[in-house]
């Protein structure tokens, strides 16, 4: 691991580059047209004086942190007075983000967030900076790569999904500590079940069936057979991947049925429903134990319940030495990417910004305890207090997570066009012969 910089060395080096470039050097040469938009540009040699005075434009993907957002820039305006920051955040649940908006008007955004499946999808042609050569790379396994493998992501919020539970509800059932990490068979986890009913609760699990996350979310998870889930999606997208025979894809599957079903699910006699707060509300409150969803889902417990929860993995075999078995997905859902075609000066200044984030008290504490973000960086001490989120920061710690990989899809498609037709198989309209051609077909289309 390369040594870590501080803050102040930082810009001591580019007081350094500054000087050197006034004395003799030639200006940076521009990117050429031909060099391809969508591949990350390597930063040209900063020529900032921390002394000058600098502008960059930050625009914020979160619309629910706007003020937490303006609190960091005003706390990293008081250490670094010369850089002034214009931070802008869309409105929760407006349908154009704000960086679309900036960009529309011609504006120069310095720093963006950006979704990661958006990465090499609906922003290819945003000219990112490779940030491979940045301290906090070495610091976190979530530096986010694009298609050409440069680094061009610094992850802000990490995320997680797999199967939610009541600890109160499921420790009961099994008569102490309940282990999430036990559950790592489709059997052990019938077993469960059957203590869960055993000891009152007449339906373990809640299974809402929105087609975000019956196709977005758990439709994806197949992907993960591979160790860059990437891999899978060429290999699909080539139509050389043999889906309906694919033991991983229909393992899943096998489970989803479990899940789906009349002996365990609140919804079994109809699957399909507007059942998504209810079924957090009725395990929030212990009527039922399990459902599948991320830690965004706290907030829906929180209303009903202070009971402890957690995540078990979703297993798709009876094999419980598969890694699938075995782990949570776990990854950034939000980046930061630094825009080549800002000024040398503002690509540093937005580099100081990053590395404050990362490496001073401020950043971290604001990061965890302000935003009850969960941290993608190895130095930071503090942690998210809803148990969601602990959880998942427990899984890192513990090397328990694989990809999150709604960041392979694209998520629109998945939404609009594959999750209804998961929904149909969950309603028993088609068969899963039917739903891997359904997924073949469309991969094919990419290519």
């Amino acid at each position: 691991m390369k040594k870590i910089r501080t803050i102040a060395t930082i810009l001591a080096v580019l007081m350094a580059v500054m000087l050197a470039t006034a004395c003799a050097a030639p200006a940076p040469a521009p990117v050429t047209p031909e060099e391809p938009a969508s591949e990350a540009t390597q930063a040209p040699a900063a020529t900032v004086d921390p002394n000058a005075k600098v502008s960059i434009i930050i625009a914020n993907g979160k619309g629910e942190l706007t003020a937490k957002y303006q609190a960091a820039v005003d706390a990293f305006s008081l250490e670094y007075p010369n850089i002034q920051i214009e931070q802008y955040t869309g409105a929760v649940g407006d349908p154009v983000s704000i960086l679309d908006k900036l960009m529309a008007s011609g504006t120069v955004v310095s720093l963006a967030m950006l979704e990661p499946g958006s990465v090499d999808t609906k922003y290819a042609d945003f000219n990112k900076v490779d940030l491979s050569g940045e301290a906090w790379v070495d610091d976190t396994v979530f530096a986010f790569k694009d298609a050409s493998g440069a680094t061009v992501g610094f992850p802000f919020a990490i995320e997680g999904f797999g199967l939610i539970y009541n600890a109160a509800v499921v420790d009961n059932a099994v008569g102490g500590a309940f282990d999430p990490w036990s559950i790592n068979s489709r059997d052990k986890l019938i077993e469960l079940l059957g203590k869960i009913k055993a000891s009152g609760v007449e339906f373990p699990i809640a299974y809402q069936t929105e087609a975000w996350s019956v196709g977005n979310h758990y439709s994806s998870m197949f992907l993960n057979q591979a160790d860059d889930p990437a891999s899978v999606v060429k290999q699909m997208t080539e139509g050389s991947f043999d889906l309906a025979g694919n033991a991983t894809w229909n393992g899943y599957y096998e489970t989803m049925s479990l899940l789906a079903s009349r002996d365990y699910n609140k919804y079994g006699e109809r699957p399909l429903g507007s059942y998504y707060d209810d079924a957090h509300v009725s395990v929030g409150k212990g009527d039922s134990a399990i459902l599948f969803n991320g830690n965004w889902a706290f907030d829906s417990f929180q209303a009903v319940s202070g009971e402890k929860f957690g995540f078990m993995p979703v297993p798709v075999d009876n094999d419980p030495a598969n890694p699938l078995n075995n782990k949570i997905c776990v990854g950034p859902t939000q980046l930061y990417v630094i825009n080549a075609d800002a000024s040398p000066e503002q690509q540093a200044a937005a580099k100081l910004f990053l590395n404050w984030l990362v490496e001073s008290d401020y950043g971290k504490n604001w990061l965890v305890n302000d935003c009850q973000v969960i941290s993608a960086f190895a130095n930071n001490p503090n942690k998210v207090t809803n148990p969601l989120g602990g959880a998942i920061a427990e899984a890192i710690a513990q090397g328990r997570t694989m990809p999150f990989t709604t960041n392979y899809v694209n998520g629109a498609d998945y939404f609009n066009l594959l999750g209804p037709e998961v929904q149909k198989f969950i309603d028993q309209k088609i068969t899963l012969s039917d739903l891997a051609t359904v997924f073949t077909d469309y991969y094919k289309s990419l290519g």
